[in-house]
């Protein structure tokens, strides 16, 4: 992959968040609605939202509020551990008898961290290049304590790689810069690799 934007594979459950006409609604990977169990996340979400309507792909996780004590994650340069699924079903509602069980502490705060932009004020996205993607995101949420966007470094980033296996991080994702966002299909031009022990 020639020239790869690198992110942090963050952990936790994978949704979908939609907001619009003043409110937001979580889908997870099996288009569950998850957003009762997440709710004050979902309200923190159409606080932050600066337009009027959004479809972010992103992760409800405990690791930008305590993975590292004292320095917030919008603070550190760069990314992070977890995993990385497969691409999104855009819109899936599969019906599912049994509730999920989520990996997540109760305990723990609870953030979104959009890794994507899918839709804006009704225009369709994704047929635009990731970096277009990522402008576009920067400038449609207010971060704050429970609503970060994920960061992103280019190459190279062997100075980085000590500090992020520190702080816990095992795996990077590398996406390419032009790549397009494709629902339910795996590409080439995305790919996780683990962090290597030093």
């Amino acid at each position: 992959m020639r020239d790869p934007i690198i992110e942090p594979g963050w952990s936790g459950v994978r949704v979908l968040a939609r907001f619009e006409d003043g409110h937001t609604v979580f889908s997870d990977e099996d288009g569950v609605d998850c957003t009762a169990e997440f709710a004050r996340v979902a309200e923190a979400i159409t606080a932050a939202a600066l337009a009027g309507q959004l479809i972010l792909d992103g992760f409800l996780t405990v690791e930008p509020t305590q993975l590292v004590a004292g320095t917030p994650t919008h603070e550190i340069e760069a990314p992070s551990s977890g995993q990385m699924m497969t691409q999104f079903i855009v819109g899936s509602h599969v019906a599912r008898a049994v509730a999920p069980q989520r990996q997540l502490d109760p305990d723990r705060p609870i953030a979104f961290v959009a890794v994507d932009l899918l839709e804006i004020d009704g225009s369709p996205l994704l047929d635009v290049p990731l970096l277009e993607r990522k402008r576009l995101l920067d400038g449609s949420l207010r971060q704050g304590e429970l609503v970060r966007i994920t960061p992103f470094v280019r190459p190279p980033i062997d100075s980085f790689l000590a500090t992020w296996r520190g702080l816990g991080f095992q795996a990077l994702a590398y996406k390419a810069p032009n790549s397009r966002y494709t629902p339910d299909a795996a590409t080439d031009d995305w790919s996780m690799v683990s962090i290597p022990n030093l």
